[in-house]
């Protein structure tokens, strides 16, 4: 039979009552999963609205009339759109007092079906002028973008042989850009000169992407820069007078960014109070099962004084098992919770239509380590409240006590 040291009892003792280990630990498990995998969201949404406010250089963005709603989802997570102008939209806007710098962008859904490898926004921009995502795509990519070449968005599934099928032609990927939490990571960008051959190509599959006639002067956003002197709201009314058309959409960027942070302060603070909740519940219950098993503990401290041990090594063993308890629920949750964000990273980002970008992997690291510590310290300071008086008092008595 083999010898229980002092040093071995805690582990003997958790081993000898297993369903009270289980609950235990199920119950740390459950700490650490929901602090870690509430952390983690969190984090991953003020990284993706942070990413979303660098990519919005623009004071305005002038959209066709009624298509505000695609326009904010494309500068956000929420999909893609084809929408376009069919007059000369630019120099209308150029025009209006107040306006410093423009730039267009033309904006293609391609299709889900069989011509087309996945369903992607096309984005075409003119490298000369862009001062939005130009500056963002030539960070990562040095070359000039040739006409008939593609930058793809970190989420495309580029080929082997770096090229990307669309309207049933291969594409040639020139670079892959880094995630960015947005609806660009689903999203390819071309030399506007290229939108008329993606025209051609949709025509030949009998899925008309934009009509002929208006494939070299499509224009689906003019994105323009203010004067420090101006307001982007005063600017606007001037768009409007000055190219006689009132009827036109008006996006401020920094709008659609405050719009995105209040939402995702809403989603925060509901994972504040689940978080709450839930922990409450599992210190409650943590404290049931502790306060349950005080009878044993007496007669078992007890008998231990009687035979030598003293009351500090008496707390020593309350505080390892506690701390045993602790670490491998810690392990055990955040590890579940990792098994369950992280593959599914994108449909989480999906399901919230909010920009969700990841953190790194220090970031995560250190998230990891404070989940379990939760989960260790919460353990151990409940076991110690409730177990307090155990190993102190007088030997003979807390034996009677137990009977």
């Amino acid at each position: 039979m083999q010898r229980i040291t002092l040093k071995r009892l805690p582990l003997e003792n958790l081993k000898r009552k297993p369903l009270r280990t289980i609950a235990l630990i199920v119950v740390a498990a459950c700490l650490s999963a929901v602090f870690f995998g509430g952390a983690l969201i969190s984090m991953n949404l003020s990284r993706g609205l942070k990413s979303m406010r660098e990519r919005l250089g623009a004071d305005i963005m002038v959209v066709p009339q009624g298509t505000n709603t695609k326009a904010e989802a494309l500068l956000t997570n929420g999909g893609s759109s084809t929408f376009y102008f069919t007059n000369n939209i630019e120099d209308l806007v150029k025009r209006a007092p107040g306006v410093k710098k423009v730039s267009v962008q033309t904006y293609i859904s391609s299709l889900s079906a069989g011509c087309c490898a996945e369903k992607l926004q096309i984005i075409g921009f003119d490298p000369s002028t862009d001062f939005v995502i130009g500056p963002w795509i030539y960070s990562q990519h040095s070359s000039v973008l040739h006409k008939g070449d593609m930058i793809a968005g970190a989420n495309v599934s580029v080929s082997y042989d770096n090229t990307v099928r669309l309207y049933g032609h291969k594409w040639n990927v020139v670079s892959q850009l880094a995630k960015t939490g947005t609806s660009l990571d689903n999203s390819v960008f071309v030399n506007r000169q290229t939108v008329p051959q993606i025209v051609e190509y949709s025509a030949k599959v009998g899925h008309i992407a934009i009509p002929k006639e208006y494939a070299t002067k499509a224009i689906s956003a003019v994105l323009v820069k203010v004067d420090k002197s101006y307001s982007p709201q005063k600017v606007a009314d001037n768009i409007r007078k000055t190219s006689g058309l009132s009827s036109i959409g008006i996006i401020f960027p920094g709008g659609i960014t405050a719009t995105t942070k209040e939402n995702l302060s809403i989603v925060t603070r509901s994972i504040t109070v689940v978080v709450a909740i839930l922990w409450l519940i599992s210190i409650i219950v943590m404290v049931t099962v502790f306060a349950s098993s005080i009878s044993e503990r007496k007669k078992e401290c007890a008998s231990l004084r009687i035979i030598g041990v003293n009351r500090i090594s008496l707390v020593k063993i309350i505080v390892k098992e506690s701390c045993i308890i602790g670490l491998a629920g810690g392990v055990i949750g955040v590890a579940f919770a990792s098994l369950i964000l992280f593959p599914y990273n994108s449909l989480i980002s999906k399901q919230l239509q909010l920009p969700y970008l990841e953190i790194t992997a220090i970031p995560v690291v250190i998230l990891i380590i404070v989940g379990i510590l939760v989960s260790l310290i919460t353990t151990l300071l409940t076991s110690i409240v409730v177990t307090r008086n155990i190993a102190v008092g007088e030997a003979y008595l807390k034996l009677r006590e137990g009977e």
